[in-house]
């Protein structure tokens, strides 16, 4: 009876295991005679990514059926820093593409996204290994045509926060968030802040903010405007780029110099509770570097408190 009841028992869980931990295929939604042909990229670094270019028919097919069998679980994972990326490219014969994007998290296990999926997931096999056993000529690949994915919780990746900024001199100056500690100050304006474009966008035009009008401000050292707001000087700093902006915790970073793999970590560091992100001890290093923390290497992530300094 003993014996019968361990058996019963036995099962219940592997059915409860099971079930928590649900398997499904890669499914393609063409055939792999559809493909004409295939683009493979591979890299650390975005800026130093190299490509193969899968021509023949037979190297199609195995590619094709290789990823297709793969096994996927919904299986939350850290994303960590330094990891390879490897993404395939398929050219299809009426002229559209699909893309799968594999990143990996350990020597034969990573993330994976493709063309439509609604969120990645995990798999267990060497995906990145695969780039190595086709001997075509690697070629280096531009940052702009690397593949990325747009996801039902991230429609337009290409599009962040806008930074508070003001056209002033035909310059842009961006808000730094530092309030100005001057003492003694002139109490007459150097200008004012006439017109503003909705906060989504990029001042065109002199004395025009993307954050409202009626705010005086003052010019002040090293290519900096001191703006009046709220009772506060409040430092805006002349510096070129497109204002994109994504939060880190309580900050706003530079979007435009991150590379996608940092954002892709990003959006998911955002969606963490803050007791989770906690417990986050490495960031990426093109993130870490613009944070002002010494070195380069990854480091351990600031703390909530540190983050809202």
């Amino acid at each position: 009876m003993k014996k019968q009841f361990a058996f019963v028992l036995a099962m219940v869980l592997c059915l409860i295991l099971g079930g928590c931990s649900q398997e499904e295929s890669l499914s393609f939604p063409f055939e792999d005679t559809d493909a004409e042909r295939i683009e493979m990229f591979h890299f650390i670094a975005p800026t130093e990514a190299e490509k193969k270019v899968l021509t023949e028919q037979d190297d199609i097919q195995d590619l094709y059926q290789f990823l297709s069998g793969l096994t996927l679980r919904d299986k939350k994972t850290e994303p960590v820093a330094g990891g390879s990326v490897t993404s395939f490219r398929f050219h299809l014969s009426d002229g559209t593409t699909y893309e799968v994007i594999y990143s990996s998290i350990a020597v034969k296990s990573g993330r994976i996204w493709a063309t439509g999926m609604g969120q990645d997931y995990f798999t267990s096999a060497d995906v990145g290994g695969i780039y190595n056993a086709y001997h075509y000529e690697a070629e280096d690949a531009e940052e702009e045509e690397l593949p990325i994915l747009m996801t039902e919780s991230n429609p337009d990746s290409s599009e962040w926060d806008k930074i508070p900024m003001v056209m002033v001199d035909g310059k842009l100056y961006y808000d730094t968030g530092e309030e100005s500690n001057m003492d003694a100050r002139c109490g007459v304006m150097d200008g004012e802040i006439t017109s503003s474009v909705d906060g989504s966008e990029i001042p065109s035009e002199d004395n025009q903010s993307n954050f409202g009008t009626g705010f005086g401000y003052q010019y002040g050292d090293n290519d900096t405007l001191e703006i009046c707001m709220n009772g506060k000087w409040i430092i805006f700093a002349q510096r070129d780029g497109t204002g994109n902006q994504i939060r880190f915790g309580d900050r706003m970073v530079d979007a435009d110099s991150l590379s996608k793999e940092t954002l892709a970590w990003l959006e998911w560091y955002n969606s963490l509770a803050e007791e989770e992100r906690m417990a986050i001890s490495m960031i990426p290093p093109d993130l870490y570097s613009q944070l002002e923390f010494p070195g380069t290497e990854d480091a351990e992530a600031p703390s909530e408190t540190e983050q809202g300094k």
